[in-house]
């Protein structure tokens, strides 16, 4: 398990507002085997590996973003963060007038992914931060809340030992406990935070509808479904799942092969466990050879090859979903156009099924998000329609540029799925260190 740990030293006490001069400390934060506070104080010319601040700030942050911290995953990557989510999710937010290192927390519903940089050369600010990350540490989700609310926790007894009671922070992280153990309160504020709302902010006729949408489909599907349509959506929030439901689609009944569940690994990466999943359905189909045939995927769908030729959505969708019908089948309604994309779309549901097993409500849901789920599938899809090995010997160890368009042409999958295959297993060098430029952070700040 990677490391993820605060270390407070309290000070006496400093300027500011009584819960700020009172939980002065020199701060660390350890993610992975890095320090992130390590830092250069630009005045005296040291370094040191924690910083003087006061933790309460960082606390209320915490306590605060709580539920967004959690359940709200990366936006699309195509999109720049707004504001309002950069807010809930870099660490920076914490403010109060102290310089703090750039850290962002996402959640992809099984685990926290941690991203930090250091200060930018040239900085004018006090204090200079000198380590980053260079790829992101995850970290068990119930490890995180276990080491933020241990640390909230901290900044609440030293309130209270010097006197405090009853702050605004020591009020704050009581409700979120009382909501954490309070199951419809709980689903709740997921519900609100997978929207992008912050708590209690979210209009009453939206949230019955989510929770409307809960009983129809399911919490695991909504939440796949919910950070596309909500808050962000340009429409009013979830009505595009509504005409997302209604709309046309294909009927199929899957065919799928069982798996041993007691082999799965629930606590390894999702990628990880898909990979393995995608060779062993390879396994039990008999589909050794290099070409994963569209019949046979359709087929495990129980869907018609001519019905997905000919199958065009009708705009430039942000999800394909699959609702399920009576005895066992399910109508798709898949987004992509073009025939390659097609297939790995068709894989991506073979994969999600896997990946639900047996759900009360199996409605399935793919996406361009981050969540664990849709790494499963993406990670799936690619593994199946172009199995590392089979790669690597069609390629014999030419990895031009033409011979990976060939290879792509010929298990027919996208270049960039191939690409991606081979830079993943380490075969040639990452496409990027970090996405739009910017080392090691998941997203763009300006167009």
């Amino acid at each position: 398990m990677k490391k993820f740990e605060f270390s407070l030293d309290w000070l006496a006490a400093g300027g500011g507002p009584p819960e700020q001069q009172q939980t002065m400390a020199m701060l660390s934060l350890h993610a992975g085997e890095v320090n992130l506070t390590h830092n250069e104080d630009i005045w005296s010319k040291t370094t040191r590996d924690s910083i003087l601040v006061s933790a309460y700030p960082l606390a209320m942050w915490f306590a605060s973003s709580w539920w967004r911290l959690l359940c709200e995953p990366l936006p699309d990557h195509h999109l720049i963060p707004t504001v309002d989510w950069r807010m809930a999710h870099e660490l920076g937010a914490a403010n109060h007038g102290f310089v703090w290192p750039q850290i962002l927390f996402a959640s992809d519903k099984e685990a926290i992914q941690i991203w930090a940089v250091p200060s930018r050369a040239g900085t004018q600010q006090s204090v200079r931060y000198v380590s980053g990350l260079d790829a992101p540490v995850t970290i068990a989700l119930s490890d995180f809340q276990s080491k933020v609310g241990s640390f909230i926790a901290a900044v609440v007894a030293r309130l209270e030992a010097v006197g405090i009671q009853n702050s605004p922070l020591s009020c704050l992280w009581q409700e979120v406990q009382l909501e954490t153990s309070d199951a419809y309160a709980a689903q709740y504020r997921r519900l609100e935070a997978e929207m992008g709302f912050e708590p209690d902010e979210c209009p009453d006729e939206v949230m019955k509808l989510a929770l409307a949408l809960v009983e129809k489909m399911g919490p695991a599907a909504l939440s796949e479904l919910t950070p596309i349509y909500g808050k962000s959506s340009q429409k009013t929030p979830l009505t595009g799942i509504q005409e997302l439901v209604v709309g046309q689609g294909i009927s199929g009944l899957p065919n799928l092969p069982v798996l041993d569940s007691s082999a799965r690994r629930p606590l390894t990466p999702p990628w990880q466990r898909a990979i393995e999943d995608a060779r062993s359905v390879r396994q039990k189909i008999g589909a050794m050879s290099d070409l994963l045939d569209s019949a046979t995927l359709c087929g495990l769908l129980g869907l018609r090859t001519t019905d997905i030729e000919q199958w065009s959505p009708p705009g430039r969708g942000s999800a394909a979903i699959a609702i399920p019908e009576p005895n066992r089948g399910f109508k798709f309604i898949p987004r992509k156009k073009h025939p390659m994309a097609k297939r790995f779309e068709l894989a991506r549901f073979v994969g999600d099924m896997l990946f639900i097993g047996n759900s009360d409500k199996p409605w399935l849901a793919s996406t361009d998000l981050n969540t664990s789920r849709q790494k499963y599938q993406r990670a799936f899809a690619a593994e199946f329609l172009c199995p590392i090995q089979k790669l690597e010997e069609f390629l014999d160890n030419d990895y031009s540029e033409s011979a990976i368009e060939e290879a792509a042409s010929h298990f027919e999958v996208s270049q960039e799925t191939a690409t991606s295959l081979l830079s993943n297993n380490g075969l040639i060098s990452p496409l990027f260190q970090g996405r739009y430029g910017t080392p090691n952070l998941p997203y763009r700040t300006s167009r």
